[in-house]
C-alpha cells in the first residue's frame, strides 16, 4: 500500500517552483521600493543603499526565473511549497537591510521574521532610539506580510490564470473561491485599503502625530503589534489607543464578508454581517476575553481595569499583540485566559492568526454530533452542519488536523522553553503567542534570550503563519524527490 501511495504521489517541479518563486521575487522588489523611499527620505544612507541593492537583485533574478515557460496548471504541493518559500526567503532577504541599524544579523532575522509573520515579538530592548526607517520598515512588512495569500495570488496573476487560482487557495477547491482569482485578489486587496485608509483618517488625528499614527494602523491592520514606542499602546494616549484597537477588530473580521456586506442590499448589512457565524463568535470571544480579564485586573487591584480587560482581551483574540500593560504584571488566570484566546485567534481570511475560529467551531458541532449520535437509535443518520451548510469528511479532518498540529508544535517547543529552565506558565505564554502570531510577551523574548530558543519562536512564527502545513511540507524529503509530473 505505501509503495503505490508513493507511485501515485509527484514531487515539485523545479522549473514550476523557480518560475513562481521568480515572479513572487519581482512583487516583493516593488513592495521594497517603499522602505528604500524612506531611507532616502530620513537620509539613512547605509539602509537606502541596502535596500538599492536588494530591489536591484531580486528585479534582474525575479524577471530571469519568471520567464521560464511551463504549463499552466500546478500541483497543490507546489503551490504550498511557493506559499512557505516566499516566507521563508522574505525575512531573510530583508534581514540584510535591517542590519544597518547596528543589530546583530540573527536579531535582525529574528525581526524580520516577526515582521513577515505579522508577530510582533522583539528581541530589541528598546526600539523608540531606532530610525524612522528601522521602525517604518518593520511595520511595512507587517503589513504586506498580513495580506499573505492576496499578495502572493496577485504577484501570480502576472503569470498563468490557472495556477493562480490554485494559489490563491491551495488547500481548498476552486469552487470555494470568491469568483477567480482575480477577482478574490482584488477584492481583498480593496478592502485592506480601505481599511487601512480608515485608520489612518481615524488615528492620526486623535495621536496628534503622523509617523507613529502610520506605524500603528499598519500595524492593527495587519493584526501584527509592533509599535513605535517601548510600552506600546500606552504611550499613544487612550482615544488613540482604542481606534487602533477597533481596527484591529475590524481586520481580525474575514476580508471577502465586507465584501459581501457592501453588496448585500439596502438594509442588509447588518444582517449579513451578524448572519455568519465566525463574525458572530469573533464579537462572543472579545466580549468573553475581556470580561474574564476586567474581572481578574477589578481583583488584582489594577488601575482601570475596564480599559485594560477590554484592550488587552481584543489584542489577544484578534491576535495583533498590542500591550496597555506589561504582560509580566498579570496573574497566572489571565495568562492562561490569554493563551488560550491567542492559539484560537480571528476569522478565516482575515490577517489575524492562531487556528482560526471557524475551525474551533467545526470541532465543537462534530463534538457536539458525536455526543448526539451516542442518544440516537442505531440506524438514524445525523449530519454535521454549520450555519445550515453541510460539513463533509473533508472538512472535519482538516479542522481537526490543523488543531492537533498547532497543539503538538506549541507543546514540543514549550519543552525546549522548559528544558532551558524558564518558568512554565511563561514559556507556555511565549509559545503560544509565537505560533499564534501575537507577539504578547512576558519579558522572555529579550537581547539575552538563547540562540536556540530565538530560532525556536522563529519556527514557531513562520508554522503559525503558515498554519504549519506548508512549512512542513518544504521540510519533507518526498516533496523534493521522487517521481515528477510533466512538463509540457
Amino acid at each position: 500500500m505505501a509503495q503505490q501511495s508513493s507511485v501515485l504521489t509527484y514531487a515539485v517541479r523545479g522549473r514550476v517552483v523557480l518560475k513562481y518563486s521568480g515572479q513572487l521575487a519581482f512583487m516583493l522588489a516593488l513592495i521594497t521600493t517603499v522602505p528604500l523611499a524612506v531611507a532616502v527620505m530620513d537620509a539613512s544612507w547605509p539602509a537606502a543603499q541596502r535596500y538599492a541593492v536588494l530591489c536591484a537583485a531580486l528585479l534582474v533574478g525575479g524577471r530571469i526565473l519568471a520567464g521560464l515557460r511551463v504549463p499552466p496548471s500546478i500541483q497543490t504541493n507546489e503551490a504550498l511549497t511557493v506559499t512557505a518559500i516566499a516566507f521563508l526567503i522574505a525575512p531573510l532577504l530583508m534581514s540584510w537591510p535591517m542590519t544597518a541599524a547596528g543589530i546583530p544579523f540573527l536579531d535582525a532575522w529574528f525581526e524580520a521574521v516577526s515582521g513577515a509573520t505579522t508577530t510582533g515579538l522583539s528581541t530589541l530592548a528598546s526600539i523608540e532610539n531606532r530610525s524612522v526607517t528601522f521602525l517604518f520598515s518593520r511595520a511595512w512588512m507587517q503589513w504586506y506580510g498580513g495580506l499573505g495569500i492576496v499578495i502572493l495570488s496577485v504577484a501570480l496573476l502576472m503569470g498563468h490564470h490557472a495556477a493562480a487560482r490554485r494559489l490563491a487557495d491551495p488547500v481548498e477547491s476552486g469552487d470555494t473561491l470568491v469568483a477567480t482569482a482575480r477577482t478574490h485578489a482584488r477584492r481583498s486587496l480593496i478592502i485592506y485599503l480601505v481599511l487601512t485608509a480608515l485608520g489612518l483618517l481615524v488615528v492620526w488625528p486623535l495621536a496628534g502625530d503622523g509617523f507613529h499614527a502610520l506605524v500603528h494602523v499598519l500595524a492593527a491592520v495587519s493584526t501584527g503589534g509592533f509599535s513605535s514606542f517601548d510600552d506600546g499602546l500606552s504611550e499613544l494616549g487612550s482615544s488613540a489607543a482604542i481606534a487602533v484597537t477597533a481596527i484591529s477588530f475590524l481586520s481580525a473580521v474575514s476580508l471577502p464578508l465586507y465584501w459581501g456586506v457592501t453588496h448585500a442590499g439596502r438594509g442588509k448589512a447588518v444582517s449579513t454581517f451578524f448572519g455568519d457565524v465566525e463574525f458572530r463568535a469573533l464579537v462572543l470571544s472579545c466580549f468573553a476575553v475581556a470580561g474574564c480579564l476586567t474581572l481578574l485586573a477589578w481583583r488584582h487591584d489594577i488601575a482601570l481595569p475596564w480599559y485594560h480587560g477590554f484592550m488587552m482581551g481584543v489584542s489577544a483574540q484578534t491576535t495583533t499583540g498590542f500591550a496597555t500593560l506589561p504582560v509580566a504584571d498579570l496573574d497566572a488566570t489571565s495568562k492562561v485566559v490569554m493563551i488560550v484566546s491567542m492559539l484560537v485567534g480571528g476569522s478565516v481570511g482575515s490577517s489575524a492568526g492562531g487556528f482560526k475560529l471557524l475551525r474551533l467551531l467545526i470541532f465543537l458541532r462534530m463534538l457536539q454530533l458525536t455526543m448526539r449520535r451516542l442518544a440516537m437509535p442505531p440506524h438514524a443518520v445525523a449530519e454535521p452542519h454549520l450555519s445550515g451548510q453541510k460539513l463533509d469528511t473533508d472538512d472535519l479532518l482538516r479542522a481537526l488536523q490543523l488543531i492537533v498540529l498547532y497543539v503538538g508544535v506549541v507543546v514540543f517547543s514549550w519543552a525546549v522553553f522548559v528544558a532551558f529552565g524558564y518558568d512554565p506558565l511563561d514559556a507556555l505564554f511565549e509559545v503560544a503567542s509565537a505560533c499564534g502570531t501575537v507577539g504578547l510577551s512576558t519579558g522572555i523574548t529579550r537581547p539575552e534570550l538563547e540562540a536556540p530558543l530565538k530560532a525556536v519562536l522563529c519556527f514557531d512564527m513562520l508554522a503559525g503563519r503558515l498554519e504549519i502545513i506548508a512549512l512542513l511540507l518544504v521540510l519533507y524529503p518526498r516533496n523534493w524527490f521522487g517521481r515528477r509530473g510533466e512538463l509540457s
